[in-house]
């Protein structure tokens, strides 16, 4: 790339991934390489990230289909941690680079947001797999048909890619852990879900038998994923693969859900939280009100993956099984949720990034 300045467009930034990655970004010593443009929901929060961290900011949502395209086809890089499952809001930003690649020559840069969710079976809790897939054999991966859970966008991107008409790199992550460092949701989903559960019912619980496996990465590990295949992205020879092979796992652990819902119970108990740290099973009426309706896919599935390119390229987390790990989040993640409240939406952690803009 040339001295001038990196148009970045980052989609998602209110999130738990997107707004983590945006910390880091602004924490880089060379963050004024880039120009980063946020487009963000809602009027209030967008005057926020104006105001507080001098960002520009589109206001708008990825069904907004001219509003992505063109802040698409003004940047170098698009980065979507918005959300896995919108295809027309992935066409709206595989168009705008399209047509920047028109007017400009310049093929342009875009970073998706997967996860391993495309990889789950139906084992509704019922036993282990043995499938593990792994990140060189893209074959796998592309099996999968393209109506199941992330591959409306997953395959639309790839092919594009495949195409010529953007360099696409899918980041696909299992169950992510730890607190995030961005202003608004600094919780993930699976692990605060189950401890507010065990709350609730005063036990902790697992789907059916508790029998499959996932995969686990740290939120901080995650994203210096991200910004190793952004930095491979601009840089003078890439090496990362991309496109049709641009496929990327990144898990540091491996659990049983049977096994994640035994710590949850004995590190709550230990903390006076819950009266008992035996589990058992959610009953049927349970699980919705707990879980949501997607309880067997998120709590009762099989997800296995096996990272091979990150680490081809030099990525070196710092968290993993035995190593403060997922099991090791779990009494930092029970006093998040105490601090958000139970039921309560995020709080607002602007008052730390403001900080970030003044470094």
């Amino acid at each position: 790339m040339s001295d001038l300045k990196i148009s970045l467009f980052l989609i998602g930034a209110s999130g738990f991934i997107g707004g983590t990655l945006l910390t880091s970004l602004l924490a880089r010593e060379d963050r004024d390489r880039f120009d980063i443009t946020v487009l963000i929901r809602g009027e209030e929060r967008a005057v926020l990230i104006r105001e507080k961290l001098g960002l520009k900011t589109v206001v708008a949502d990825l069904s907004d289909y001219e509003v992505v395209s063109a802040g698409a086809e003004n940047a170098d890089v698009v980065i979507n941690t918005a959300n896995a499952d919108h295809p027309a809001g992935a066409k709206a930003i595989i168009d705008g680079l399209t047509k920047r690649k028109a007017k400009t020559g310049k093929t342009g840069i875009y970073i998706h947001s997967s996860g391993t969710g495309a990889l789950t079976d139906n084992a509704k809790g019922e036993y282990k797999s043995e499938k593990v897939y792994d990140d060189e054999h893209v074959e796998d991966i592309q099996a999968i048909p393209a109506d199941y859970v992330h591959r409306s966008c997953d395959t639309v991107i790839s092919a594009a890619g495949a195409a010529g008409d953007i360099r696409s790199y899918i980041i696909m992550p299992p169950l992510i852990y730890g607190r995030g460092t961005g202003p608004f949701h600094r919780t993930s989903v699976q692990i605060p879900a189950l401890i507010r559960s065990a709350l609730k019912l005063k036990q902790a619980c697992y789907y059916g038998k508790g029998l499959p496996w996932w995969n686990a990465v740290h939120v901080q590990d995650l994203i210096d994923l991200y910004l190793i295949i952004l930095d491979d992205a601009l840089s003078a020879n890439p090496r990362a693969p991309r496109s049709a092979n641009g496929f990327y796992f990144c898990p540091t652990d491996s659990y049983e859900w049977k096994q994640l819902a035994h710590e949850i119970g004995t590190r709550l108990y230990g903390e006076g939280a819950i009266p008992t740290a035996d589990t058992r099973s959610f009953t049927a009426e349970e699980v919705e009100d707990a879980l949501g309706t997607w309880g067997a896919f998120a709590y009762g599935s099989n997800s296995r993956s096996k990272a091979i390119k990150a680490y081809n390229l030099g990525w070196k987390p710092v968290h993993g099984d035995g190593n403060d790990g997922l099991f090791e989040s779990i009494i930092p993640e029970y006093r998040a949720v105490l601090e958000e409240g139970r039921d309560k939406a995020p709080i607002v952690h602007f008052d730390e990034m403001y900080a970030l803009s003044k470094k």
